[in-house]
């Protein structure tokens, strides 16, 4: 994605050839959705405050319209990002990250030696937890069991393969053993005979996420994880945002697994400080004069004053206003579910060091660090998401192990492994 360029277009005319409403000042809390919103206002500072009423992080948006689209109401972590230097100290670096409750990316707790949080190393660890869903850290391959109508009253399955990428949730539904048969003719000269060979292999039945059946060959290995549920505790689990503020103690540390790092350029390494969390309300906005208009997140308690426009009509042929309509309308909600620097811009934040424990020698350390600079538009796609961890050899090993096996699969019935205990919370 390119840089955003916040110019004006000559369409604009200038910010005060457009009519306000002057005599009704306002403020943000005072605007809901389906009754004033969505609309175009200006903010300017509260009058006698100063130019420093707004947060330097929104201040950039004062003076011009902008289209107020949606109210949101949520959670939000206040975070920073730790940052590891090699065979160095950890530090707490940049400015205060804003994380809402329901961003869609998965998360481990940090151990006290500051490695990789505890893993099912193969599929058959898996099935053996009592875990309902867990999440592939993985590559890996399943069979998709197809059901095919034959006749009016017959239907018969078929299996193909699958590839199951890293950062999907599969719900298990049980554990099933495959008897593959394979024929071989015998004899050299007249190949009349034939030669009978079946394999048992045991899988575990999963649901994707499209709901479709697939097996996982226990035998598969990789990186896999418990998806948190409420009252179990397993230190093989990963949390959503929402379980973490909902269900965990802050301050916590923890580190992110997979999912859409920061808009923003600012260095994150996907370890995080989680300081606290507060519920908050916000407007999401975007600018209307740009020749790239850009996306912007507004708290209602914001020390402004608002003014809105006398009519729309003055926006509604401005090929800029067009463009940050469908702007909001393609990607306001997706954009309010992602990191963010905080309004407040805070640069100078004090030097924090974490001190690890003795590290563990089998731990894996392996961290992504990414330095990016992103934004949202109009043309481009919503931002990918990311895996923060390198593969391993086992990774790398099943994302080539076919799953089918040899011949035809002549029968599939459930079988039941030994359970692994977890540990239950008094929660």
């Amino acid at each position: 994605m390119t840089d955003t360029d916040n110019s004006l277009t000559e369409e604009s005319g200038g910010v005060a050839n457009f009519e306000w409403s002057e005599d009704s000042v306002t403020v943000l809390n005072n605007f809901d959705n389906g009754t004033s919103l969505p609309c175009v206002a200006r903010l300017e500072s509260i009058a006698g405050t100063g130019a420093s009423s707004l947060p330097p992080g929104l201040s950039i948006y004062a003076g011009q319209p902008v289209l107020l689209h949606e109210r949101t109401c949520k959670k939000h972590a206040k975070a920073r990002t730790i940052y590891h230097d090699k065979d160095g100290p950890y530090f707490e670096v940049g400015q205060t990250l804003d994380i809402p409750d329901d961003f869609q990316g998965w998360f481990e707790v940090v151990p006290p030696d500051f490695g990789r949080g505890n893993v099912f190393r193969s599929i058959e660890q898996v099935a053996q937890s009592s875990g309902r869903k867990f999440f592939t850290r993985t590559n890996i391959r399943a069979i998709r069991v197809h059901a095919e109508e034959e006749a009016a009253d017959e239907e018969t399955q078929s299996f193909k393969e699958r590839k199951i990428p890293a950062g999907t949730v599969l719900t298990v539904k049980g554990t099933f053993a495959a008897k593959w048969q394979t024929t071989a003719q015998t004899g050299f000269i007249k190949r009349k005979s034939k030669e009978y060979t079946t394999v048992e292999i045991p899988y575990l039945k999963c649901l994707d996420t499209d709901d479709m059946e697939v097996l996982v060959p226990l035998s598969t290995r990789g990186r896999f994880s418990l998806v948190y549920e409420k009252g179990v505790r397993d230190l093989r689990t990963v949390y959503r945002m929402k379980d973490i503020l909902e269900d965990l103690q802050l301050p916590l540390k923890v580190r992110m697994v997979y999912g859409k790092p920061p808009l923003v350029p600012c260095i994150f390494s996907g370890m995080l400080a989680l300081k606290g969390k507060a519920k908050e309300e916000t407007i999401i906005a975007s600018t209307i004069l740009n020749k790239r208009n850009v996306l912007f997140e507004l708290p209602v308690d914001a020390n402004c004053a608002v003014t809105t426009a006398v009519n729309m009509e003055q926006f509604e042929n401005m090929r800029t206003y067009i463009d940050a309509q469908l702007l909001c309308k393609k990607y306001a909600h997706s954009f309010g579910t992602l990191i963010k620097l905080s309004p407040e811009m805070d640069t100078n934040p004090p030097m924090i060091q974490h001190i690890p424990t003795e590290k563990q020698k089998s731990r894996d350390e392996s961290l992504k660090t990414l330095d990016l600079i992103t934004n949202i538009s109009v043309t481009d796609d919503e931002p990918n998401d990311f895996m923060f961890e390198s593969s391993d050899n086992d990774s790398v090993q099943s994302a080539e192990l076919p799953p089918l096996g040899m011949g035809q699969m002549m029968d599939l019935r459930e079988i039941t492994l030994p359970r692994t205990s977890q540990m239950i919370s008094d929660a």
